[in-house]
């Protein structure tokens, strides 16, 4: 049986001259008559050379990138950096000594986001995160991947084409911002096993049979990382008028659509099921504070009695511009800055994926950003024109990439009539140890796991706080937060 390959992905570029993109080209272009008419009017040579001295301090830094990002972009983000630092908005301190004793808000981004519970009409109890900035709204969802052990190729791939048509479907009405797939690897405890062993322990089990079960459930012997995966599914406001301001509205339009969500999960190979409001609370405090843990996992559904949204966030943190540090913690967060180059098998991302005893805390959170179906039909077919545009005016190396992406730019535009979703996607790699782990050697070892998925990770520089919040998987969506134009972006 051959073996099924993935790929075909670009990155949207509008064609312009000399390799640059249309924007930039005109931006170059409309420098170049300033310059002209600035001549003609003065008749100056002075003034001419003037000119020519700001447009290229201007064009330069907008037509050169490096790691992806224009030299105007990575000008403005330091200096957004260093003016926030000079504000204090880098540091945060909660706690019972703070300005409002007793609160610890979520930082940031997730400042003004507020958590609360409703129940379908099926009876099933879920979180939903509100995060009032973009109005978005955020349900989360706990999938149990069934691994490939013992399993057919066939039904594997059945399963990858069934996340597809879930995608898919997700976009298709415009009303899902994204839907973001989180794999996290924590520390075992193993006080889950001790709960569900004691559930399924009987009262009139024999007395060897109890005490087989709870030694089982208690054994420490070994100190594991767990696996947790879940997949968060954020909502624009849905309906229009008084609908879209009514919290209780939306739940009520997101709990009749959850029941589709899980359905089509299902057929994926991934069942879910998903978390309640105290789930989402203990989730959130765990990752912010790790010294809790174990704590939370005890609590269980008691951690509402302690803890609620506004005092799970942590009580200090400081944002550096390349790491992140909170509550007895560093971490740090990657981005993607390449996708794999050429196809790959589904087993292209098993070596970032898997659970490492020397990496015990690692978080890996795919960003799936949904076109409608009417956008998609748009954007396929300005892409396969942007990239014939680029063939024609490119030669050399250049020509032949142009080239391979008319083949893919057209591959996608077929697929997309017969019904297949456009996504953009991206991933967020945050790896978190104590304050005295070994972070050189733990980034060694992400850039190794990165190199042998063929993925081109880069550091997310001044911006570790915001990026740590959006790998969390709980609704926050950072394109969407952007404090730079598109216009000088790469």
């Amino acid at each position: 049986m051959t073996a099924r390959m993935y790929g075909r992905w670009e990155r949207p570029r509008s064609a312009g001259f000399f390799g640059l993109t249309w924007g930039v080209s005109m931006a170059g272009l409309g420098l170049i008559i300033t310059i002209m008419v600035g001549f003609m009017i003065t008749r100056s040579l002075s003034v001419a050379g003037m000119l020519i001295v700001v447009s290229a301090v201007v064009f330069v830094p907008v037509a050169v990138t490096r790691n992806g990002r224009t030299g105007w972009e990575i000008a403005l983000l330091r200096a957004q950096f260093v003016a926030a630092r000079y504000r204090g908005e880098h540091l945060y301190r909660a706690g019972r000594f703070s300005r409002i004793p007793g609160i610890a808000k979520l930082p940031g981004l997730l400042a003004d986001s507020q958590l609360s519970e409703y129940e379908t009409a099926g009876g099933r109890r879920f979180g939903m995160i509100h995060i009032r900035r973009t109005d978005h709204y955020t349900v989360v969802v706990r999938v149990v991947p069934r691994g490939k052990e013992l399993v057919d190729q066939s039904q594997i791939d059945s399963w990858i084409e069934g996340y597809g048509h879930f995608l898919a479907a997700q976009g298709r009405g415009g009303e899902v911002v994204a839907v973001t797939s989180v794999l996290d690897s924590v520390v075992e405890t193993r006080l889950r096993q001790v709960r569900e062993v004691a559930r399924l322990i009987r009262p009139d089990a024999p007395r060897y049979a109890k005490a087989v079960m709870r030694e089982a459930a208690a054994d420490t012997g070994s100190v594991g990382v767990r696996i947790e995966a879940r997949i968060a599914v954020t909502y624009r406001a849905i309906g229009k008028g008084r609908i879209r301001r009514d919290e209780a509205e939306q739940a009520r339009e997101i709990g009749q659509r959850l029941q589709g969500v899980l359905s089509q999960l299902a057929r994926a190979g991934l069942p879910a099921t998903p978390l309640q409001a105290w789930e989402v609370l203990g989730l959130v405090r765990s990752r912010y504070d790790i010294a809790s843990q174990r704590d939370c996992e005890a609590a269980g559904s008691d951690i509402t009695s302690t803890q609620s949204w506004d005092s799970v966030g942590p009580i200090a943190h400081q944002d550096r511009w390349d790491h992140y540090v909170h509550d007895g913690a560093r971490s740090i967060t990657w981005e993607m800055d390449a996708a794999p180059r050429g196809a790959v098998m589904e087993t292209g991302l098993e070596e970032l994926l898997r659970p490492r005893a020397d990496v015990p805390r690692k978080r890996i959170a795919i960003v799936y950003r949904l076109h409608s179906a009417a956008e998609a039909t748009t954007l396929v077919d300005s892409d396969f024109r942007d990239a014939v545009a680029a063939e024609q005016t490119e030669r050399g190396i250049a020509s032949a990439s142009a080239r391979i992406r008319v083949g893919n730019t057209g591959a996608a535009r077929e697929e997309q009539a017969r019904g297949a979703g456009l996504t953009r996607f991206g991933l967020l790699l945050t790896v978190t140890d104590h304050l005295d782990g070994d972070l050189p050697g733990i980034e060694a070892s992400v850039k190794g796991m990165a190199a042998a998925s063929r993925l081109g990770v880069r550091r997310c520089y001044g911006s570790q706080a915001a990026a740590f919040a959006a790998s969390l998987g709980i609704g926050l969506i950072l394109p969407e937060h952007a404090s730079i134009s598109k216009r000088i972006s790469a």
